[in-house]
C-alpha cells in the first residue's frame, strides 16, 4: 500500500517515519513527498579514469564500491555559492553523484519502506536522478545518493537547498521483515557511502 499525502504526515507524528528537515506543506503531493538537493557533489574523477593506455576495469563480483569510490571519486566544481552545474550528456559524459538535504530514518517496526523517484518537471527537461537504484530499504537512516544524469538540451545549475531534485514514495510492507537491514550505506551523508 502506498502511503497518500495524509498518511506520510501520520507516520511522521507517530514517529514510524523521520525527516529531517522536517518537509515544508508544500513539499507534499497526493501521494509522494519532494526532497531538495544537499551540499555535496561529487563525480568519478577522469584523470585517473582517462589514462593514455590504461584500461580500469572493474570486476563486479569482487569489487567492493567503498574501496572503489575512495579510489576514483572527487569533489564536482561548484561556484562561490556551492551550486553545481552539470553539462548535458552528449556535450561532456559525467554522472553526477549528489545527496539530498534531508536524512531519512525509516523506523524498524514502522513496516515502511520508500522509492526515490525522479520529478516530471525535471525529466521533460532531460534529467535523470537515480539509476536503477530506487529503493530505499525498510530500517534505511541517511541521506540518499542520487545518479544524475543530464539528457537534455541545456546546462543545469543544481543550487544547494532550493532545488527540488525528487520526491519519496513509501510503502507499507504487508508483514515484519525477517531481518535487520545490512547496507554500506547505512547512516551515509556523501554519496560515496563516508559517513
Amino acid at each position: 500500500m502506498i502511503l497518500s499525502d495524509e498518511g506520510i504526515r501520520k507516520a511522521l507524528a507517530s514517529g514510524e517515519l523521520k525527516i529531517d528537515p522536517a518537509p515544508a506543506d508544500d513539499q507534499y503531493t497526493t501521494s509522494s513527498v519532494d526532497l531538495t538537493l544537499g551540499s555535496v557533489f561529487q563525480v568519478w574523477d577522469k584523470s585517473r579514469l582517462d589514462v593514455p593506455g590504461v584500461r580500469v576495469e572493474l570486476n563486479l563480483a569482487d569489487q567492493k564500491f567503498a574501496q572503489t569510490s575512495n579510489a576514483y571519486i572527487v569533489h564536482a566544481d561548484v561556484d562561490v555559492n556551492g551550486c553545481c552545474i552539470l553539462p548535458p550528456y552528449h556535450w561532456e559524459p559525467r554522472l553526477l553523484l549528489a545527496i539530498t538535504r534531508e536524512r531519512i530514518h525509516l523506523a524498524p517496526g514502522s513496516r515502511l519502506a520508500a522509492r526515490v523517484e525522479g520529478r516530471s518537471s525535471l525529466a521533460r527537461l532531460g534529467l535523470m536522478v537515480h539509476l536503477t537504484a530506487p529503493t530505499i530499504q525498510h530500517g534505511f537512516r541517511g541521506t540518499i545518493t542520487l545518479e544524475i544524469l543530464n539528457h537534455g538540451p541545456f546546462y543545469v545549475k543544481f543550487v544547494p537547498t532550493r532545488t527540488r531534485i525528487c520526491q519519496l514514495i513509501f510503502e507499507r510492507l504487508e508483514t515484519d521483515p525477517t531481518g535487520g537491514i545490512e547496507t554500506q550505506f547505512q547512516d551515509q551523508s556523501s554519496p560515496s557511502g563516508k559517513k
